[in-house]
């Protein structure tokens, strides 16, 4: 398979949406997502990154999801529901929450479903004859994954919300679940269904404002699913399960200099034997999915296609697991040909092998570097004269400190090493040199978390990976300015980054 073609000189932005500033207590695709659509135009970006979309469980993290391919029903844009017709503005009223500079997921979670249930109320009594053959529609469409995940949401609620892992009975799909979920729960299918529907028909109408105003939307796929998920629950021959459907075997990484334990994540690991006998179809409908919300898919985990690491099922961390081999160039031939015309990016941060750069080099993806690994002394790859034009350049990603925390933070030799490298001689202006570091190199494409645009220290760091508390809740408490978009111009205008301005 022929590789893929390197992307153009350009520059974007890393901005979660949860973290978008607004008045209903998370970002929403509404008029925020829009709103920093036209920032982006504005700073001459040509991509926008964000974090994988789907419906988050307990620890909110949007990399253990309840499906591979849903959409998280806390970023409807309630106004969307006024328009239609759906709901009163006294109702609109009742879903707005204070913007605390972080995602209050608790109240959340106590508040936003039974507004929902209002919403789907007032669907079905003032829609439109129209709008019930669209739904319907995108129910027949999207048949292949959203009708197992909401049979597998309407038994989680009966449940009581708890784990898959927990379920008394039914932990993997069986033709007494589903005829018990069509005899008890048949009535919350609808419901769940409709929450999906309005998610991609807001994300439909939000594509394609980017699209007119010339900004790539790149997305972010999980290698793993979550155990918790529908995709687990649905297809348990794709993963390693035992007979009960608990896994046998789980994801991490093992000890490394961040972590002496390693990093157990605990998604269940695929069994790539059965994937390979259905022709990684799975995989093709998941790509495929993605590919029509994104024009850049980012692979989470990319080196876990090589070689990944098992760790047996039970153990409290991840120190005893060993490392094997992947499905490789096998699987990745498999995104090419499902991606309709998306182009990916290989996150290959880790232990990067040789069999990892050789299936880079053959695919032809733009790998990562990230700037704030850079300055150990060594003759390091994400320094500024290693890094190669087939690239994507960060200052940090979204598991990474803010570049001010991070010097903020770091030893007097990394300071040292850097004030060097950069040929600066004060700390304070360590942060703002490494963004411009970045945009300086031979890298066809940088991406800069906004917050390091802001100079915000760790108060806005949105992942310590290892960790359950506090992550994924960094909002901004207002949208940034056009004052801020024109500096971020200015600096990238030298570089020549900037596509023209669509304003």
């Amino acid at each position: 398979m022929k590789k893929q073609k390197p992307f153009t000189r350009g520059h974007g932005i890393l901005m979660p949406i949860f973290s978008l500033s607004g008045k209903y207590g998370i970002g929403t695709l509404g008029n925020e997502t829009y709103e920093f659509i036209d920032f982006l135009c504005r700073a001459g970006c040509s991509m926008w990154q964000l974090l994988p979309l789907g419906p988050t469980g307990y620890g909110n993290s949007p990399y253990q999801c309840f499906s591979a391919f849903a959409g998280n029903s806390y970023f409807l844009n309630p106004e969307w529901f006024l328009k239609k017709g759906w709901i009163s503005t006294s109702l609109l009223s009742e879903f707005e929450l204070p913007n605390k500079g972080f995602v209050d997921y608790g109240e959340l979670f106590k508040t936003r479903k039974p507004l929902l249930e209002k919403v789907y109320q007032g669907y079905e009594k003032f829609a439109a004859e129209n709008e019930r053959k669209i739904f319907a529609k995108f129910k027949e469409e999207n048949e292949h994954w959203l009708k197992d995940y909401c049979m597998f949401l309407s038994l989680k609620e009966h449940f009581g919300g708890i784990g898959r892992a927990d379920f008394p009975k039914y932990k993997i799909k069986s033709e007494d679940a589903v005829l018990f979920i069509q005899n008890n729960l048949k009535s919350r299918l609808d419901f769940f269904a409709f929450l999906e529907y309005a998610f991609f028909m807001q994300w439909k109408e939000l594509s394609a404002y980017a699209q007119k105003k010339g900004i790539l939307l790149v997305g972010d796929i999980p290698i793993y699913v979550s155990s918790d998920s529908c995709d687990v629950w649905a297809n348990p021959s794709l993963f390693m399960l035992n007979e009960k459907g608990d896994p046998t075997s789980v994801a991490g990484v093992p000890p490394d200099d961040f972590s002496a334990e390693g990093q157990l994540w605990g998604n269940p690991l695929y069994n790539w034997e059965n994937h390979k006998k259905s022709s990684y179809s799975w995989w093709g409908e998941r790509i495929k999915h993605q590919a029509s919300l994104f024009n850049v898919i980012r692979i989470d985990h990319f080196i876990g296609i090589s070689n990944y690491y098992s760790i047996p099922f039970g153990n409290e961390n991840a120190v005893s697991g060993k490392w094997l081999k992947g499905p490789s160039a096998e699987l990745t031939d498999s995104f090419r040909s499902a991606a309709r015309g998306a182009k990916f990016i290989a996150e290959d941060l880790g232990i990067v092998t040789e069999d990892v750069k050789k299936l880079i080099k053959y695919t032809g993806f733009p790998s990562m570097k990230v700037m704030q690994f850079a300055f150990d002394g060594s003759d390091n790859p994400n320094l500024l004269h290693n890094i190669p034009k087939n690239s994507v350049v960060y200052t940090g990603t979204h598991d990474n400190q803010t570049t001010v925390g991070f010097f903020e933070s770091c030893d007097a030799k990394t300071k040292k090493i850097a004030r060097r490298y950069m040929n600066i001689r004060q700390n304070k202006a360590l942060a703002a040199s490494l963004i411009r570091e970045c945009h300086k190199s031979c890298a066809n494409t940088v991406i800069i978390p906004l917050y390091d645009y802001l100079l915000l220290n760790d108060s806005a760091r949105i992942n310590t990976p290892a960790t359950l508390n506090g992550n994924w809740q960094w909002r901004i408490l207002k949208p940034p300015s056009n004052m801020l978009a024109d500096e971020i111009y200015a600096i990238c205008d030298i570089y020549k980054r900037n596509k023209p301005k669509i304003l």
